[in-house]
Formats: C-alpha cells, sequence, structure tokens
C-alpha cells in the first residue's frame, strides 16, 4: 500500500476521528481544572495570554494524538496512555517554557504559567487514563 492509501484509510476511519475528538476534550478539561483550582478567577481563563496558551495545550495533545493513533491500536490502554504522556509532556513543556519566555515579561508571571503548564501535564493523567479505556473497551469495535 502506498502512504496516500494510508492516509485516506486513516481519515475515513470513525475511530480515529472519535479517538481526536477524545483528545481534544483533554486541553477543555485542564482548563476548567485551571479553573476551578488554580486560578483565583474562572474569568481569568478567557484573558488574551491565557487563550494563546489553551491553544498550545490544543496543539501539543492534538500532535500527541496523532503519533500515538498507531500504537493504540496495537498497545494495551494503560501502555497507550502512558506513551501518549510522555509524547506530550516535551511538547507541552518546551512550547509553555518558550510561550511564557516571549509572552510574559514579568519573571514571576512567566514561571507561574510555566508552572500551571506542568502541574496540568502532571494531573491530565487520570482523564488521559479514563479517554484511552473507553476508546480500547467501548469505541474501538465500531
Amino acid at each position: 500500500m502506498t502512504l496516500k492509501m494510508i492516509l485516506v484509510m486513516k481519515l475515513i476511519d470513525k475511530r480515529f476521528w472519535i479517538w481526536i475528538a477524545m483528545i481534544a476534550l483533554m486541553p477543555v478539561m485542564m482548563g476548567v481544572f485551571t479553573g476551578c483550582v488554580l486560578v483565583e478567577t474562572f474569568a481569568e481563563l478567557f484573558y488574551y495570554p491565557n487563550i494563546e496558551l489553551f491553544l498550545l495545550w490544543e496543539i501539543a495533545y492534538l500532535v500527541g494524538g496523532l503519533l500515538s493513533y498507531h500504537k493504540l491500536q496495537s498497545f494495551n490502554w494503560l501502555k497507550c496512555a502512558l506513551l501518549f504522556w510522555g509524547i506530550v509532556c516535551p511538547l507541552l513543556l518546551c512550547s509553555s517554557f518558550k510561550w511564557a519566555g516571549i509572552r510574559i515579561h514579568d519573571g514571576f508571571s512567566g514561571l507561574a504559567y510555566f508552572m500551571i503548564s506542568g502541574i496540568l501535564w502532571g494531573f491530565s493523567i487520570l482523564p488521559l487514563m479514563v479517554c484511552t479505556w473507553l476508546y480500547k473497551n467501548k469505541f474501538a469495535k465500531i
């Protein structure tokens, strides 16, 4: 099979789009966690710099989801969740660190945003495990 045929097969596969939708919701869950636990007011999430950080989270999780989709088919749900989590870690932390260095001119605020990204990456393992378990046990049979 050619690369073009493989790409077309993945684009028409319902399981692929279910996986991408589940992964696209991960940064939304992280944003709700941030609003409830780490940030003083929930409205602070909708300030312009925080929207940029949310987009970085979204891109990192989507890239990680695309890279781990092939292994999702052959690994069990726990191995896949840990693999995905390990792929997202350098993407998320490096992009958040660069974003904080470029966007935030106050050293403490930049460190705070970087630490929020690190903390959220750490806590994202729980919903990620739930997503991979749901995918493997409920949606992979579609």
